[in-house]
């Protein structure tokens, strides 16, 4: 059986009164997939990828049998590693990516910092790199970019700007979380095709949450539903939707339409 590089086994999430959020879920990640975490909002999909990077609100108590990031168990690790090494090693492209950014501080300064951080280099030398990368991400003229504040340039160029930031440690894997929210569909479809030549051309591992099944179906290889904090079920993509089992599932396929 092949061992994932990125797991969570029987995460069980509940609220300061007790309330059960996230219930006996497990999901995993192997080398080189680009894998879907589908359901609607309040489904849990999100906690799930919060308990899985260690980075769920105080308020909040996750529960599991066992947390592997990067083939290696956290058991034993403090909660410093554990940033470090999330870090270093996974690119996080949180919710509402077009919001993330500080308002009044420049691109270049945020893009910046966790490089010098994680990776001990100069602002020099991470300005660099951010620019190769915009570039990389499809943004042709990287400087303006960088010398801009977030307010001056559009959702799409935001959204191009946090992938990039999500890669700027050269992540084993990349998590992204709903980043296509709010996105009308031209800018939408180019955010997904970088993830996808992200996942074919330079093999990164891919761990995808949103609530579009369109979206899954056109891009993953392999797919969890996940529906009032319950995993109901999963598999490889092309059988969960000849084939979906679960009444929620089939709800979903009937109300969405295929992209084109």
């Amino acid at each position: 059986m092949t061992s994932k590089l990125m797991e969570i086994k029987g995460l069980t999430i509940k609220d300061q009164s007790g309330t059960v959020l996230v219930d006996n879920v497990s999901v995993g990640l192997n080398d080189k997939e680009f894998v879907g975490i589908v359901g609607e909002s309040g489904s849990g999909k999100s906690l799930t990828t919060q308990a899985l990077l260690n980075v769920l609100p105080k308020s909040l108590q996750a529960e599991y049998e066992q947390l592997t990031l990067m083939d290696r168990s956290v058991e034993g690790m403090d909660a410093a590693q554990i940033r470090a090494l999330v870090g270093r090693e996974i690119g996080f492209v949180p919710q509402n990516t077009v919001s993330f950014l500080h308002p009044l501080i420049k691109i270049k300064h945020q893009i910046g910092d966790a490089y010098m951080h994680h990776m001990k280099k100069s602002r020099e030398a991470a300005y660099a790199k951010a620019c190769r990368l915009l570039s990389k991400v499809g943004i042709k003229d990287p400087d303006r970019v960088m010398n801009s504040y977030p307010f001056q340039i559009s959702g799409g160029m935001k959204q191009r700007v946090n992938i990039a930031l999500a890669l700027m440690t050269d992540p084993k894997v990349i998590i992204a979380d709903e980043p296509t929210t709010a996105l009308d569909t031209v800018i939408q479809r180019q955010v997904m095709d970088l993830f996808d030549t992200m996942n074919r051309q330079e093999g990164v591992p891919i761990l995808f949450i949103s609530h579009d099944l369109n979206i899954i179906r056109r891009y993953c290889s392999r797919v969890y539903v996940m529906y009032k904090g319950k995993l109901v079920e999963s598999g490889s993509t092309e059988l969960v939707f000849s084939r979906p089992e679960h009444p929620y599932t089939r709800q979903l396929l009937d109300s969405t339409m295929t992209i084109k």
